[in-house]
């Protein structure tokens, strides 16, 4: 009796370890190639939007690489008190949407990759994301989880679009191979 109790414990225990440790090898998304950014990334993205001019009619446009987007978006993070279980974020423009891949934290010793990946669409004033696919290790998330984040992701940049005081008006978002272009106005 002894020997099937401790052998069910040994087999229960190997069964966790192998759980725990193989998170690797449930697969799932992982990026098409490394980003590598830097402090610089940022403060270049900064000096090129400091410098933007605008045409006669408030008119204007800026183009943000995958490397700038990364950047900025890493920086965003560590700057979180309380930020997302994520690490190793990664912002691809390809195929006219944003892809982020990252590695999620489920708890201390269990992580699996994941990715969202999501299109813009700006038109005179008119900006929504829309959530296409969202993968958390091989699995994807469900409909309702996608359509919730969506929702929530728009309210949230509905509130954040614009300059301090209101005045900017995305009219046009398009996303090109490694890099993604705004057009704004502003509207003073």
């Amino acid at each position: 009796m002894h020997s099937r109790v401790l052998a069910l414990a040994i087999a229960l225990s190997v069964a966790v370890q192998a759980c725990c440790c193989c998170a690797n090898l449930l697969g799932g998304p992982q990026p098409p190639y490394t980003i590598t950014h830097s402090e610089e990334t940022v403060q270049r993205l900064q000096e090129r939007v400091g410098a933007m001019e605008t045409d006669e009619n408030g008119n204007f446009s800026l183009t943000i690489s995958e490397e700038e987007m990364t950047a900025l978006a890493a920086q965003a993070l560590d700057e979180m008190e309380d930020g997302p279980p994520i690490s190793g974020l990664q912002v691809f423009f390809r195929n006219n949407r944003v892809e982020l891949y990252m590695t999620i934290h489920l708890s201390d010793s269990f992580s699996l990759p994941g990715m969202v990946a999501f299109t813009i669409d700006a038109q005179e004033g008119d900006f929504a994301v829309t959530i296409e696919e969202m993968l958390v290790g091989p699995l994807p998330l469900p409909e309702s989880i996608t359509e919730a984040t969506t929702e929530t992701l728009n309210d949230a940049l509905a509130k954040g679009v614009s300059d301090e005081d209101g005045n900017v008006l995305i009219t046009d978002v398009q996303i090109g191979d490694k890099e993604m272009t705004i057009f704004a106005q502003m509207t003073r």
